[in-house]
This record gives C-alpha cells, sequence and structure tokens, in this order.
C-alpha cells in the first residue's frame, strides 16, 4: 500500500513539474518578444535622431557658407554699394561719394553727295554715296571722394570720326566754383558745349581755328589747360587757360597760351540742366538762355610764332548767342566774328558768321528742323557763303534711339566745290 501512495505522489509531482515548466516557457517568450519589440522600436527612435541630426549639421554648415558669402560680397560693394541706369549705367558707393558713369555713342551714317561744280575729269566726284560711323565713342565720368570728379571719352571709331578726346578732373572749390585741369572743350558757344547726342541737327557748323595746339573738330575744339568755373541760380562763368601750340612744354609751345571767357544767363528755365540739348519736346518747360564768349590768344615768344605758322598775337574771337525753348520748338541763334590782325593776303582768316536753327514737334516724336548758317569772309576762313540744312528727326526712344534725315545744300566758296547737295540719313543709339 505504501508502494502504491509513494507511486501516486512521484506520478503528481512530475506532473505538476511539466505544467510548471510549460507556464514558464510561455512567459520567457512573451518576455522576449517583449523586449524583441521594445529593441525595435528604441532602434528606429535612435536612427531618426541620428538622421535629424545629420541633416541639422548639413544644414547649419549651408547657412555659414551663405553668411560668408554675403559678407564677402558686402565687403566687395563697399557695404551698400549701388549701381543701376541713370543717364547712364551707373556704380557707386552708398554714400555717393565715389561712383562710375559709362556712357557710348554709335552714329552710323548713309550719305549721298551729288556735285554740280567740278567739270574737270579729274577732279569731278559727281554723284556718290557711303555708309560710315560718323562718330562712336565711350564716356567714364564720375565722383571721387565726394568733391572731386573725372570726365574721360575715349574714340573707337576710325579716321573718318569727326570727334576728339580729353580727359580731366575737377575739384570743388566751394558750392558753386570748381578748378578743372587737363584736356577738355572749348567754351566757346552753346553749339559746341552741347553733346552731340543732342544735337537738333547731324552736325554742328565748322568753326574756326583758334587753338594751334589744341584739335579742330567740326564745332568745337579741344585744347590743354585749366577752367575755373562758377554756376549760380541763374548766372554761370568758365574762364578757360589753354596752351596754343603744343601740348607740354617744347621748343615749339614757347609759353604761348589762348584764353577763352564765357558768361552765360539763364533768363527763364527750369535749370541748367534744361539747355543740355536743343530740342524741346511738346509739354516741356519753356526757357531762354544767353551767352558770351570771347577769346584771345598770345603766341609767347618769337620762336613759337615762326616755329607754328599759324595765327600771331593779335587774334580774337567773339561769340554771342541765345538758345531758346518753348515746349513744343526751339529756336537757336548765334553770331560769331574772328579776326585776326597780325595775318593779311590769301592767308588771312577773318569771318565773322550768323546761324539760326528751328526746330518744331509734330506729334510726340517727329521734329521738323531746319538750319541756316552765313559767313562772310576770306578765302581762307572755313565758311564764305552760305549753307542750308532742312531734316526731321524721329525719336524712337528719345535721344537714346534717334532716326535722322537730313538735307543740305553747299554754297560755300571756301570749298573746292561751290554747289554741293548731300542727303544724309542716320541711326543713332546712345546710352
Amino acid at each position: 500500500m505504501s508502494h502504491l501512495y509513494l507511486l501516486g505522489v512521484a506520478t503528481l509531482t512530475l506532473t505538476s513539474a511539466s505544467f510548471a515548466g510549460s507556464d514558464t516557457n510561455a512567459d520567457l517568450q512573451a518576455r522576449l518578444e517583449a523586449a524583441e519589440t521594445r529593441i525595435s522600436e528604441l532602434s528606429a527612435v535612435t536612427n531618426a535622431n541620428w538622421l535629424n541630426d545629420t541633416r541639422a549639421d548639413e544644414i547649419r554648415g549651408l547657412v555659414h557658407d551663405v553668411l560668408a558669402d554675403a559678407d564677402t560680397r558686402a565687403s566687395l560693394q563697399g557695404s551698400g554699394a549701388t549701381a543701376g541706369y541713370n543717364g547712364g549705367f551707373t556704380v557707386g558707393s552708398a554714400d555717393g561719394n565715389w561712383s562710375l558713369k559709362i556712357n557710348g555713342l554709335l552714329q552710323t551714317r548713309w550719305t549721298s553727295t551729288d556735285d554740280d561744280t567740278v567739270v574737270a575729269p579729274a577732279t569731278n566726284t559727281g554723284a556718290q554715296w557711303a555708309f560710315n560711323n560718323q562718330r562712336s565713342w565711350l564716356h567714364l565720368s564720375g565722383t571721387i571722394a565726394g568733391d572731386y570728379s573725372y570726365d574721360i571719352r575715349h574714340n573707337l571709331a576710325t579716321a573718318n570720326n569727326n570727334d576728339a578726346q580729353w580727359a580731366n578732373g575737377s575739384m570743388n572749390l566751394s558750392d558753386d566754383w570748381s578748378l578743372t585741369m587737363g584736356t577738355m572743350k572749348v567754351a566757346s558757344s552753346r553749339q559746341a558745349m552741347i553733346g552731340d547726342q543732342n544735337q537738333l541737327t547731324l552736325d554742328r557748323e565748322n568753326v574756326t581755328t583758334v587753338i594751334a595746339g589744341g584739335a579742330n573738330v567740326a564745332g568745337y575744339q579741344v585744347g590743354q589747360g585749366a577752367q575755373l568755373a562758377y554756376a549760380g541760380d541763374d548766372l554761370r562763368f568758365m574762364g578757360q587757360l589753354f596752351n596754343n601750340f603744343a601740348q607740354g612744354i617744347s621748343a615749339t609751345n614757347d609759353s604761348s597760351y589762348a584764353m577763352n571767357l564765357r558768361a552765360e544767363f539763364m533768363v527763364e528755365g527750369s535749370g541748367w540742366g534744361q539747355f543740355d540739348e536743343f530740342t524741346s519736346a511738346d509739354g516741356g518747360a519753356a526757357g531762354t538762355l544767353i551767352g558770351v564768349s570771347w577769346m584771345t590768344l598770345d603766341d609767347g615768344d618769337t620762336g613759337a610764332t615762326a616755329a607754328a605758322g599759324n595765327q600771331t598775337g593779335g587774334a580774337e574771337m567773339l561769340t554771342i548767342d541765345a538758345q531758346m525753348q518753348f515746349g513744343g520748338s526751339n529756336l537757336y541763334v548765334s553770331y560769331a566774328d574772328f579776326s585776326d590782325s597780325n595775318t593779311a593776303g590769301a592767308a588771312n582768316t577773318d569771318s565773322d558768321t550768323l546761324t539760326v536753327m528751328y526746330g518744331i514737334y509734330l506729334d510726340t516724336d517727329w521734329e521738323l528742323y531746319g538750319r541756316y548758317i552765313d559767313s562772310d569772309g576770306s578765302a581762307a576762313a572755313p565758311l564764305n557763303g552760305s549753307n542750308m540744312s532742312i531734316g526731321v528727326n524721329n525719336y524712337l526712344a528719345g535721344q537714346n534711339c534717334k532716326w535722322t534725315t537730313e538735307m543740305t545744300w553747299n554754297d560755300s566758296s571756301a570749298l573746292a566745290n561751290s554747289d554741293i547737295t548731300v542727303i544724309s540719313t542716320q541711326l543713332q543709339f546712345y546710352f
């Protein structure tokens, strides 16, 4: 009996242990699976945080590079440099003390000439036509340290160009006074002082060669020297002193000089800039400007006179002109008297010239104009007779893009041919 009892107890114990082992394994498996699930979740979070950290580092690096580049650009621009177009392409410092303005001009032309007076076959030009680049140049100007400025013109055209180059620097002496030194235009008339791009006609009228050492071009001269200028509200003055022969100290210069004085009075107008062009569009402000120029020469010592063989002491030129704008039409009148008391005979160049020029708008873009020049002088003078022109300007984009067609009748005995008809059409591009 006892054996049966012991066998039953053993069997029950083993059965209980078997059931207990089964529950334990199930619990362990459940815990293992839970742990694996938690590990997977933690791994995913860790990977996500690592990716976010990497991206943040990359973004920080990109922002740093952009800021560094911006600092470099700001440094190169002078801490707030400006750039754009204002009467020319401009760059400069934010305070305006340093600036550069770039302008350019291109005038390309077709011309037909009819010469009715020459009959000799060897010299008869008859009727002929051609294209030419009348003018093309680049112009640099601007300010230096606020109170100083520069003005440089560089030609780009061929030898047929009628323009000249100059380079000068200026300094402000006060609010109204300035000093300029270098090569510059001779302020002999309004027609000479107004820029190539702002003329009413295709070309300025010819002028008498006064400064032997300067560049003589159609309508104005360029000399080497200095200018003292005053500009008030309605009165301005320019006193110019130039070399008369050589461009510097040399045997041919010999301390010779030319002095030109010009005064201008603005009778009516909105400001001096109004008179920088002849044309006066519909609705523009009315204005009148009257000017007087006087030039005299001194040939210095006798060596210069003998070497140069040009004007001698006593040469003078007086010019009186008036520029008027009427808001739809414009008028220019000029009288110039040149005398060289020490030159006589066939070489005498004394002359007096009257110029009248008028333009009127037909509509907002088309302008009709005419010019008459009458000169009374010797055969050696630039003009001795009459010259009449009539033409039309089509302002495609103001003075920046202009198409001009002109017919001129030249009856000047100073020319080899004294009966010439010229028809020209020109496209002007200016920036």
